[in-house]
């Protein structure tokens, strides 16, 4: 089989980029604001001045973690079926935007804040894209109280997919009641830990900084087998060197400090690579997604990930646009393919605009497209005798044509056929209505919302999911709020 791959580090530069990342920890450390998870490291081998809560990292510990976290694994689903199994074996895996704190409002034709039921409609309509493959919500629940969004937002989730979900947790109270929810949807916690019904994204506070209650969320996560996404988000111009090199260095020590949290916490923990760097715009102080570099830093991670032999999630679907058009499109296009082509396990982003901080359900329903797309071209050109057909092409001959041969009508539907690009003539659609792609979305995203209905929770399993909520809105509201230099 003929696949599309891509690939830009040398060998030699991979490891080059390693070593760089060794001295990082060993020399520079990180600041780690969990006592929990210093003792932890100490424990592993760290050498840790508590003074500054910093924490180094030796070498032989950095590949003691690499080693022992876990290289094969599933992602747990309510529906069975839709387990997905991890390394993936052709194209990645791909989901939604993850949980931004606004929504694009067709009415409105601007983002507004979202909301519980803003969320209940984007998990549907994810659930009812064949080509999202597992979900990170993508609208919070603002109008729940901030210590309640990620459990109640976890529930709501699982009330609204059959799907794999993504989540967070930033204390350890959360992780505990997410916990709690996957257990109960899977069936217990033996069965949740062969197939965990959660993922949890941790991102690290770049540079090389660990808060206290997304570490110590992180380590429950750890130890009940829930996988973890170490994210680093290291921009080049502001939390990053300006040189690419550089900041991917940093990044990818970043990760292995990540790694190393958890392997301290729990030997075989599975923990994926995510790197997710855009660089800041020095005409604006943007993070800028929609960008070249971008691209070229996600090919790079995948490569680390891969000489690490660690399955991992790429940020795909980038773009730096403000409304839907055309600049939205083309760096969709573009940060995706790069990213696909280097060869990811996850890859995120469907629904995002201006770099992630708001979403849309119709660009849902186009980046699936764009995706279903760019798969298309991953997977190649098959080459054999049957693909080749010598016999189709003698029977036609040289002055036949093929539109009305059988090998046509079997094969036709293998051709990639866009719901939204209009591939008619400017005659056609002038007469429809010139109505464009967004448009025909928008009335895709109401038909469906209307039609599909997500399968129901056992009754059994969402009154104690209801429950687990009620107890956690107690737990949390009477325990400190997580701060970046909280200590325990």
């Amino acid at each position: 089989m003929g696949r599309c791959r891509v690939t830009m580090l040398s060998r030699g530069e991979r490891e080059e980029l390693h070593s760089a990342s060794l001295e990082i920890l060993v020399k520079t450390g990180a600041i780690v604001r969990s006592p929990e998870a210093r003792r932890l490291l100490r424990g592993a081998g760290s050498r840790v001045l508590e003074s500054e809560a910093r924490v180094f990292f030796p070498e032989a510990q950095v590949q003691d973690a690499i080693e022992s976290a876990a290289k094969r694994f599933v992602l747990g689903a309510r529906d069975s079926r839709k387990d997905l199994t991890i390394p993936v074996k052709g194209r990645p895996y791909a989901c939604t935007d993850g949980f931004p704190a606004k929504v694009w409002d067709h009415r409105l034709k601007e983002p507004r804040p979202s909301t519980r039921a803003d969320l209940e409609a984007w998990v549907t309509l994810a659930d009812a894209v064949e080509a999202v493959d597992f979900v990170w919500p993508s609208a919070t629940p603002s109008d729940l109280p901030p210590e309640l969004q990620f459990v109640g937002g976890l529930r709501t989730s699982y009330e609204h997919t059959t799907k794999h979900v993504q989540y967070q947790a930033v204390r350890r109270e959360e992780a505990r009641a997410q916990i709690e929810m996957a257990c109960a949807l899977a069936g217990g916690e033996e069965e949740n830990r062969r197939r965990p019904h959660f993922s949890s994204v941790h991102c690290i506070v770049a540079p090389l900084q660990f808060d206290a209650g997304s570490t110590e969320a992180q380590i429950e996560f750890a130890r009940a087998g829930v996988p973890i996404v170490a994210m680093t988000m290291v921009s080049p111009g502001i939390t990053g060197p300006t040189t690419l090199a550089g900041s991917l260095a940093l990044a990818n020590a970043e990760v292995l400090a990540s790694l190393a949290i958890s392997q301290a916490a729990c030997r075989g923990a599975p923990v994926f690579y995510c790197l997710v760097c855009a660089p800041l715009d020095m005409r604006t102080g943007g993070f800028v997604s929609g960008s070249p570099e971008y691209a070229l830093l996600s090919v790079a991670g995948a490569e680390m990930a891969h000489r690490y032999g660690l399955p991992s999630m790429m940020g795909g679907l980038g773009n730096t646009a403000l409304s839907p058009g055309i600049q939205l499109g083309y760096e969709k296009g573009i940060t995706t393919t790069a990213a696909a082509l280097a060869g990811c396990d996850l890859l995120v982003g469907m629904g995002g605009l201006n770099d992630s901080l708001f979403v849309s359900m119709e660009q849902l329903l186009i980046d699936a497209e764009i995706w279903e797309f760019v798969a298309r071209t991953l997977d190649g050109v098959e080459v054999d005798a049957s693909e080749i057909a010598l016999d189709v092409i003698g029977a036609v001959g040289p002055k036949g044509q093929y539109l009305g041969h059988p090998h046509t009508l079997a094969n036709f539907r293998r051709l990639y056929m866009p719901a939204y690009a209009c591939r008619t003539s400017y005659e056609a659609w002038f007469a429809a209505g010139r109505k464009e792609m967004y448009d025909v979305a928008h009335e895709d995203v109401a038909r469906i919302l209307a039609t599909h209905r997500p399968e129901p929770l056992p009754p059994g399993v969402h009154r104690r999911l209801v429950e687990i909520e009620a107890e956690a809105s107690k737990t949390l509201t009477s325990s400190p709020a997580p701060g970046g230099h909280t200590e325990k």
